[in-house]
């Protein structure tokens, strides 16, 4: 019997995923997607795969690679597209329609019409075959390849009316209400039930969700109930430290009384149980407490105790940086590595490679470097992680994936932004932030765009083999000692940097002098790591002869570790 190519996908992912106002919406997405792709797999066979490898060892992909009889490949095709669905429907929307259905109002038949079409028109399948003729597997993988191309730029969009308020995360579709009242005063009482707080939805009908925003919220997804808020994020390092300090007893015992019955448990740790929001001095605020708690009126007296705790643990051990990176990471033309697997074993042997670095990812990296997993697919990596870990993360994932996956490189994107500020704009810069590093010539590089709260956009993008260690030596060197409150090197030095790429585009010997010049002038001779002037006016040169711009993207990279250093300070 003749064998054949499978390819197998759905869409839409990007879409899907970034639609979401919380990190945990962001994991559910991205485990429901791979929880679809997975039921899709096991219909294929797990022996008959190619890529992935493994349907345990990540989370798997939305595109599956598989060799079957072709005889049978549209009987198989049918069969995982029938299970995908059966999973979404049958499964995942199910649980999240049981869970809404235990609150007031309870749906009826207008919510049930938004429901069923929002649920049945999400997924788009496709899928395509070719004959392997003799030996000839790459030739059949490729030609399969250019015929899912072409399925996918014909296939036709279903219109469909949504009316009246339309859900807070994509802003396009209808949000689910019941007969007799709108969308508004539908999702206020559901947010008003006591089984929910404001984290988990937004209170007095501020957050209105439509079918896929509510699978999200409300699917029984593992961890996804607690998973980490992106303030819990940006606060994990500073939480270990805090809860050591002399202050923490008082503070934890004055929130504790200011808030209730209010306060709510997202973590499993017993001496820190709650959000990382609250050791944000402008989360103790009246209007702040009332929106993020549901707490109406606080008192006046334990507000004020709980400010006084707050800023007494702040004298101890220092503020937390409100900043939080969002990384994706993503192999570099693996579309090409896969080209050059002559035949099948080839090609299981390099997914055999990335299921081995997607378990170095689960088991190590993103762990040691207080990291957030949010998926990880082998050659596609997102994660969370607090700001001074954003580059040491990233670097550490890009070794792994080169040392792990023979012949291959990767490129990150990172996004570095507020605990305020709005997920899916932040998760669309990372991925700006990708497509940019992905513009370096050999690629193997990286890119930060750093969201300053002010509106500025710091961007900033290098090799991975340029930015080596100098990065984070220079990020050392705008560090302030905590007990003379100096630095290595003075906060001015970005600006003089920038205003005299202006004139010296090019790193050169006049660029160099410059830089000698600069950081005599601006490093701390009195301070035990100051950087000797002559050594780091070369290395700095060094570093911007290999960058995209030289001199001016050096500056970039300058004002961005003076940014990291100083917490995210302006």
């Amino acid at each position: 019997m003749t064998d054949a190519i499978l390819i197998f996908t759905f869409s839409p992912i990007q879409s899907f995923i970034s639609e979401a106002r919380r990190a945990a919406d962001l994991y559910a997405g991205s485990k429901i997607l791979s929880q679809l792709a997975n039921a899709a797999g096991k219909a294929i066979g797990e022996t008959n795969l190619i890529f992935p490898a493994n349907l345990d060892a990540s989370d798997t992909p939305n595109k599956l690679v598989a060799r079957v009889p072709f005889e049978q490949a549209e009987q198989i095709a049918d069969a995982a597209k029938k299970e995908l669905l059966k999973k979404w429907k049958d499964d995942i929307a199910k649980s999240a329609r049981d869970e809404l259905a235990k609150y007031d109002p309870k749906p009826n038949g207008i919510w049930d019409t938004i429901w069923n079409r929002q649920i049945d028109r999400v997924w788009e399948i496709y899928w395509a075959a070719c004959m392997i003729e003799g030996d000839a597997y790459s030739a059949a993988y490729k030609q399969a390849g250019r015929a899912l191309d072409a399925v996918k730029r014909t296939r036709a969009f279903e219109q469909a009316e949504e009316d009246g308020l339309k859900d807070t995360l994509s802003g396009r579709r209808s949000a689910l209400r019941v007969a007799g009242t709108d969308a508004k005063a539908y999702w206020k009482s559901i947010s008003q039930s006591n089984h929910l707080n404001p984290s988990q939805l937004r209170p007095d009908g501020k957050e209105r969700l439509d079918a896929l925003g509510a699978v999200k919220r409300f699917c029984k997804i593992a961890d996804a109930e607690n998973f980490a808020s992106v303030s819990m994020v940006a606060t994990k390092e500073y939480v270990e430290k805090a809860t050591s300090a002399l202050a923490f007893p008082p503070f934890r015992t004055a929130v504790e009384q200011l808030l209730r019955e209010e306060i709510y448990r997202v973590r499993n740790d017993v001496l820190w149980p709650y959000d990382g929001d609250l050791f944000f001095s402008e989360t103790l605020t009246a209007e702040r407490l009332k929106d993020s708690y549901g707490l109406q009126q606080p008192d006046p007296h334990r507000l004020e105790q709980a400010q006084r705790a707050l800023k007494k643990l702040h004298d101890e051990i220092g503020k937390p940086s409100p900043y939080y990176a969002i990384i994706q990471l993503d192999g570099d033309s693996m579309g090409e590595a896969i080209d050059r697997c002559e035949d099948a074993e080839q090609h299981q042997a390099f997914s055999e490679s990335l299921a081995d670095f997607a378990k170095q990812v689960r088991d190590d990296i993103v762990e040691k470097h207080h990291g957030t997993l949010i998926y990880n697919g082998g050659d596609d990596v997102l994660a969370l992680a607090p700001l001074s870990q954003a580059l040491p993360l990233a670097r550490a994932l890009a070794d792994a994936f080169s040392k792990t996956v023979t012949g291959c490189h990767a490129s990150a994107g990172i996004a570095i932004a507020h605990h305020l500020y709005p997920l899916d704009v932040a998760l669309n810069a990372a991925r700006r932030a990708e497509k940019m590093a992905k513009g370096v010539d050999g690629k193997n590089a990286v890119c930060v765009r750093a969201l300053k709260r002010s509106g500025e956009t710091l961007e900033a993008r290098s090799s991975w083999t340029a930015l080596a260690d100098n990065f984070e030596k220079v990020v050392s060197f705008f560090i302030e000692d905590n007990a003379t409150h100096t630095s290595a090197l003075s906060s001015r030095l970005v600006y003089d940097v920038i205003r005299s790429a202006y004139a010296l585009t090019q790193a050169d010997e006049s660029f160099q002098s410059e830089l000698y010049r600069l950081l005599t002038r601006h490093r701390n001779s009195k301070h035990p790591n100051a950087p000797q002037a002559k050594e780091w006016a070369e290395r700095l040169t060094q570093w911007a002869k290999q960058l995209p711009n030289q001199s001016e993207e050096l500056g970039k990279w300058l004002a961005i570790a003076r940014f990291i250093a100083q917490g995210g300070g302006e």
